[in-house]
């Protein structure tokens, strides 16, 4: 075994910036570099090449490695990995999604390698990912080690498959509390940029612009809110496939005054800090970093009841929790929080405080950190 124990980290990553990069960046800077050596790894066009999640870990000064791939069926990256794990003497393989788990495995098959999985969803979103939970079956279940993000998730896949208990740990999801420290200081900033007044009611939605977060129910909430005389505004942050539709729905539903697209945002903690309240409106969640922020930004919360939410959130402490694909729901818990100045505050105040409590990312890379020296301590390839 090497002096300190050498992890590789394998995520396919898109233009879209999610959750899971904004965490796994987490790693470079929080890190024990006196037991570990990390190697971020990423797909590309050629091994020179970086993409911008990549990027990110250069200025923590972290190695990383770009596995050339034509297209998602380039198989030739199985020995390409299986490669880089020979030239950097990795221990430990750790993969986080679809597409790595699958080519991760073999590589590490070929060059004898432990292998950790992270589940940063429920198991089976929908019908037609039935491939994906075929690949879940037959290659997942075989990792050394199954992360779940949250505990929702880790009793899907025990319920599926009792016989992985030993070897499947929750590592929650947490957030850079560093980042959300200060307080207000922007508010003024963010809602002169995006011309809302100083006393006007903001929410927010963060996230991808996609199917899973349910942003077409958000929409027919703010409608009935509308509807119900109450100047109420909406910031969407966040990119992503259903960016134009969602845009024209706003527009049909007499919106386009009182909701606002931010495209894709860097400056999360400060945008939140303008807001008064988030709405998460998701159908599928594992755990949800975007609540966790909010709550680390002393905001208030309505969110549904997917993945790990009742984890965060506790229902009418510091939050409303609402089921999925219920706009009346969604509309009531909003408006609830609107008329009630008083509790919402409440609500606000002692979710960063359990946030500030409980929720620091730092425990997250520590959580990854035990598993590794457990698996390098107990276990051989």
């Amino acid at each position: 075994m090497n002096a300190k124990i050498r992890v590789m980290h394998f995520r396919r990553t898109s233009e879209i910036v999610g959750g899971p990069e904004t965490l796994l960046w987490s790693i470079g800077k929080y890190a024990d570099r006196d037991r570990f050596e990390y190697i971020m790894a990423d797909f590309g066009p050629d091994a020179t090449s970086r993409t911008p999640y990549l990027r990110e870990f250069e200025k923590y000064d972290m190695p990383t490695v770009s596995i050339p791939a034509g297209n998602k069926w380039d198989f030739r990256s199985i020995q390409r990995v299986a490669d880089a794990l020979e030239e950097h003497k990795i221990d430990i393989l750790h993969t986080h999604d679809h597409r790595t788990d699958f080519i991760g495995y073999f590589a590490a098959k070929r060059k004898p390698t432990k292998t950790v999985v992270t589940f940063w969803q429920p198991l089976r979103r929908y019908w037609w990912l039935w491939h994906i939970e075929l690949l879940d079956d037959h290659i997942i279940r075989r990792f050394d080690r199954i992360l779940p993000c949250a505990e929702a998730v880790r009793e899907e896949i025990l319920a599926k498959s009792p016989h992985l208990r030993e070897r499947c740990i929750t590592v929650l999801n947490r957030v850079d509390l560093e980042l959300y420290k200060q307080t207000g200081t922007a508010r003024a900033t963010i809602r002169k940029e995006f011309n809302l007044p100083d006393n006007a009611f903001v929410c927010a939605t963060v996230g991808r612009v996609m199917e899973d977060k349910g942003i077409t129910y958000l929409l027919d909430a703010l409608k009935i809110i509308a509807d119900r005389g109450l100047d109420m505004r909406q910031l969407i942050v966040g990119i992503g496939p259903q960016m134009d539709e969602m845009k024209a729905k706003a527009r049909e539903l007499g919106l386009a005054d009182r909701v606002i697209f931010t495209g894709h945002r860097k400056d999360i903690p400060q945008v939140l800090q303008a807001c008064d309240l988030l709405i998460q409106s998701s159908l599928s969640e594992g755990l949800s970093i975007a609540v966790v922020e909010a709550m680390a930004a002393g905001l208030a919360v309505v969110a549904t009841d997917v993945g790990g939410t009742k984890e965060i959130v506790s229902h009418g402490q510091t939050g409303l929790i609402v089921q999925p694909r219920q706009p009346q729901q969604i509309a009531e818990a909003a408006i609830e929080l609107f008329n009630d100045n008083i509790r919402r505050n409440a609500m606000a105040k002692l979710g960063r405080e359990i946030a500030f409590r409980d929720w620091s990312v730092d425990k997250w890379v520590r959580d990854f950190e035990r598993v590794y020296e457990d698996m390098m301590a107990n276990e051989s390839p």
